[in-house]
């Protein structure tokens, strides 16, 4: 059964709303003027771009305030910012958490682009949250962050290693040490019983499904890790596990910049198992018979006859010693190279970056090739209209990624290394591989799964992420966004094992082929009203809508008998015998409505109270939607004033929150009364029925968590 929830209609219904109180809620509108009322001075639009002077990145968040005055702005995303002066000597005050203030002339100019020195004595960072930012000395919640220059420290495969050892209460654990091989994330810890604990990503905004592993480290301008409930109450249901927010970078304003970032390196193993060389492994064997009294060393010669194998015989001859591990191993590499430009005018900015990545493995026939291609693009349509997308397209190839892990009878080539008779070989004379025989068979010597087109196991990846926006300045204090993020993947994944595999033993070619097609899209309609009242009480309320759906469509098939082994998996069609046939859909939808209210007086005392009310469509229709609440309180003891001229302290702060997640915790489906196929005899004619095998259960609940936090921040 699919079910799908409509996509909103929440911008028709601002406009419809918001046209008429900008009309008609205008004090002016309709107002007759009076030949006797003075000229108002007229004001003078400016606008411009906030950039670090260190790396000449945006900065978002940037107070600009006009001097003098309470007329003030901030930066968005992107740095960009616009403001009303009364005239040239108008000066204004430019500051931000972590950076030294600056104060400019306007002048006769009507576009500025202001660089910012970093101060060393103060917070360095303007976090991004979930649908916006904060200044880190006004967050409540347990939020780390990790920039661009810590991310391109270390030469990673994928950006989740960039994480590892870099936040406090985050575990990062490598998979595997195959190319191109994941990692594990847990933030504080397992939360879930029987759903997945790998944290929410976003990417500019948008959710990510599946990991970030696609994603080029050297395209991340920073991460945002959400750790507590009040921090990642704002995304209900889907940040049970913590959040990660990724923020890609973008275009500047300015001269178009072009540059290069590559890297080689080698790698080996650490070091190997030492195993018997053929000589001390033929003196090993004749002591295990000198023990029990079999092995003649009056004769030798004899004796060795009647010990050793024709072939080992050979070998003590020769003085063979073969170390399975060389016929496996090797001297991997890694590599990446990749060109970004940089640049924009004062309407349109730009960033596109293009990637080569490429890590051969250290086992022959296994090997990771990545190819990404980044374009961000952002445009200003008028001073309070501004549209934008930022698109990765990424094809990758994985090679032998499964050939060492095991085979369906157990077989582990890497383990069979330690186990082989140094005194054999692993090829005869011509060439072709060595079979041994065995109470269960011919098995294959570990070289047989290394040797080119013997065995194949190849995943091919191509996807398409995208975070289209369009934002709307409606009044001073209010802003409408409107988010849509498309998100395609098809993959398909081949396997082949040929005759003088160990998991054919002689016997005819196997392959299979799996192909998978997803796709994913979020559309978000966000409001955000932002004040300062009085210099005093800061104001900023959030509300959002948000619908995502997923489709994803499977299909496989597996056969035997190919009369070529050059075919393949690429020739299913010529096989004698079809093992079996598959296909699968699953959908699943989530409709979501959240607020949040973030309050400061003095930036001293902080307050974030959210809620969020998430739908799925896994659950029944008497537990659909779930309710996610969360409540944090903040105090800035270093801005009191008996700690102000304390010189040894530079940020004091005690926060402390309650929150609720929750998780959906089941696949879809899993609260309709399923059926399964089953077979039966009717006479002498097998039949095929089908009978229950899942009761539904409509009153299936939310798999929820509630946590306390309490926290200290201090900087000296």
């Amino acid at each position: 059964m699919r079910k799908y929830f409509l996509p909103p209609l929440f911008l028709f219904f601002y406009l419809a709303l918001f046209i008429p109180f900008t009309v008609f809620g205008n004090p002016d509108f309709g107002r007759a003027t009076s030949p006797f009322t003075p000229a108002r001075p007229s004001l003078i639009d400016v606008s411009g771009t906030v950039l670090s002077a260190e790396d000449r990145s945006p900065i978002p968040g940037v107070s600009i305030m006009l001097k003098g005055s309470t007329i003030g702005t901030t930066t968005d995303v992107s740095g960009h910012f616009n403001i009303q002066v009364p005239g040239s000597e108008a000066v204004l005050i430019f500051s931000s958490v972590g950076f030294v203030n600056q104060e400019l002339v306007v002048g006769t100019r009507t576009h500025l682009e202001i660089t910012l020195e970093t101060d060393q004595k103060a917070l360095s960072e303007v976090v991004v949250v979930g649908y916006g930012t904060q200044k880190k000395s006004q967050l409540t919640g347990a939020i780390s962050s990790v920039g661009a220059k810590e991310i391109g420290e270390l030469p990673v495969t994928n950006a989740r290693q960039a994480l590892q050892g870099r936040v406090a209460g985050v575990d990062v654990v490598q998979n595997g040490s195959n190319p191109g091989a994941g990692v594990s994330v847990r933030i504080r810890g397992r939360r879930s019983i029987n759903a997945s604990n790998d944290p929410l990503y976003v990417v500019d905004g948008i959710p990510m499904a599946g990991s970030i592993d696609d994603i080029n480290p050297n395209d991340i301008a920073s991460m945002e890790v959400l750790k507590d409930a009040s921090a990642t109450a704002i995304y209900g249901s889907r940040g049970a596990n913590g959040v990660v927010i990724v923020t890609t970078k973008r275009g500047t304003t300015g001269k178009m910049s072009v540059t290069y970032d590559g890297y080689y390196g080698v790698s080996k193993e650490l070091s190997r198992i030492d195993v018997m060389n053929g000589a001390e492994f033929a003196e090993y064997k004749r002591e295990s018979r000198r023990a029990v009294g079999t092995y003649d060393d009056s004769d030798p010669t004899a004796a060795d006859l009647k010990l050793f194998s024709a072939v080992e015989l050979e070998g003590i001859a020769e003085g063979r010693s073969t170390d399975y591990q060389d016929e496996i191993l090797r001297t991997g590499s890694i590599q990446s190279h990749q060109i970004g430009i940089q640049g924009g005018s004062e309407k349109t900015q730009f960033a596109v970056s293009s990637n080569y990545f490429k890590d051969v493995g250290i086992i022959k026939t296994m090997d990771f090739t990545r190819y990404s291609l980044r374009i961000n693009l952002d445009h200003h349509i008028s001073k309070n209209i501004r549209i934008g997308i930022s698109s990765l397209g990424v094809y990758s190839v994985n090679h032998g990624a499964s050939s060492f892990l095991t085979s369906s009878n157990g077989f582990t080539p890497l383990a069979l290394t330690l186990r082989e008779n140094p005194l054999g070989k692993a090829y005869n004379d011509d060439g072709t591989l060595i079979f041994l025989p065995t109470a269960d068979g011919l098995q294959s010597n570990p070289a047989s799964e290394v040797v080119k087109g013997n065995n194949i196991a190849e995943t091919e990846t191509i996807r398409l992420f995208n975070s289209i926006y369009a934002e709307w300045k409606i009044l001073p204090n209010l802003k409408y966004r409107f988010n849509f993020g498309p998100d395609f993947t098809v993959q398909s994944f081949g396997r082949f094992w040929g005759t003088y595999t160990n998991d054919r033993r002689g016997g005819d070619p196997r392959a299979l082929l799996d192909k998978g097609r997803r796709f994913n899209y979020t559309l978000e309609n966000v409001l955000t009203y932002a004040k300062v009242f009085n210099q005093k009480h800061d104001l900023n309320i959030t509300a959002l809508h948000s619908v995502q759906q997923d489709n994803y469509q499977t299909s496989g098939i597996s056969v035997t008998g190919l009369p070529v082994e050059s075919m393949s998996y690429h020739n299913l069609g010529a096989a004698s015998s079809i093992s079996s046939v598959s296909s699968a859909l699953t959908e699943w939808a989530l409709q979501s409505f959240m607020a949040r209210v973030n309050y400061s007086y003095q930036d001293k005392y902080l307050l974030t109270v959210t809620g969020r009310y998430d739908g799925s469509s896994r659950f029944g229709v008497n537990t659909k939607y779930g309710f996610f609440p969360s409540a944090a309180v903040g105090w800035n003891l270093s801005d009191e004033d008996f700690l102000k001229t304390a010189r040894w302290i530079s940020q004091l702060k005690l926060r402390a929150s309650w929150g609720k997640t929750g998780n959906t915790a089941i696949d879809p489906y899993q609260t309709q009364t399923l059926l399964s196929r089953s077979a039966y005899a009717y006479l002498a004619t097998a039949a095929y029925g089908y009978a229950p095998s899942t009761i539904g259960n409509a009153d299936l609940r939310w798999e929820s968590t509630a946590s306390t936090n309490f926290g200290i921040d201090y900087a000296f």
